[in-house]
């Protein structure tokens, strides 16, 4: 899974704005912590490539962050991914 790259996004007027995207965000975080799933890495991963919308550009902080946390999200969603391909192989040797 790629993250969404700035120049990619268009403007989408019925974006939350991103103090709510990042309470959702840092929502979803708590939650994997707890119990880290695959669904939640996504769901965060595409919380984070929201935050990466010219509507959040003017903020150099939001541009960063967002950034940061697509990277590492996405290396999360990878992890999984690369995880239940493991499994389904070794599955397959028996």
């Amino acid at each position: 899974m790629q993250a969404i790259g700035i120049e990619t996004m268009r403007f989408d007027p019925s974006l939350p704005d991103a103090e709510s995207v990042m309470a959702s965000l840092l929502y979803i975080a708590t939650l994997y912590i707890k119990k880290p799933t695959y669904e939640l890495a996504k769901q965060a991963l595409r919380l984070a490539e929201t935050l990466t919308a010219p509507e959040y550009a003017d903020s150099e902080l939001i541009c960063r962050v967002s950034r940061r946390m697509c990277v590492q999200w996405t290396l999360l969603v990878n992890e999984h991914e690369q995880s239940a391909q493991h499994i389904r192989s070794a599955g397959q040797c028996r």
